[in-house]
């Protein structure tokens, strides 16, 4: 699901706690900036029970998006979250007119590598 401003205010504590502890806090004021409209990055969040069980933060310019981030629960890793997320965002793509994605991933996030060559 595709997060407004009103959601992202009331769930930012718990998508900042499932965030990725490298990104130093980005996420905190990725969800900032688009609370404030000052941004064109995006949410999307998958929810479990009522509570954040993933998300990915996406940016989208023209015909090209990057996802920026991908975060799932550590207790709900391995159960199609982020597959749910990634279809999700590939379906947001193709009906806003995106026809290139990127994404980035360190050398050492083996998982992250192993998800993604899928």
């Amino acid at each position: 699901m595709l997060l407004d401003p009103v959601s992202l205010s009331e769930y930012r504590t718990e998508i900042s706690a499932i965030g990725d502890p490298l990104f130093h806090g980005e996420t905190s004021l990725y969800i900032e900036d688009i609370i404030n409209s000052k941004s064109q990055h995006m949410i999307f969040a998958l929810f479990r029970s009522g509570r954040v069980a993933g998300f990915f933060v996406l940016s989208s310019v023209l015909d090209e998006a990057e996802i920026i981030e991908v975060a799932v629960s550590e207790n709900l890793r391995r159960n199609g979250i982020a597959s749910q997320l990634m279809t999700e965002v590939f379906e947001w793509c193709e009906k806003n007119g995106v026809a290139h994605i990127f994404l980035e991933v360190r050398e050492s996030n083996f998982p992250a590598i192993e998800y993604y060559k899928k």
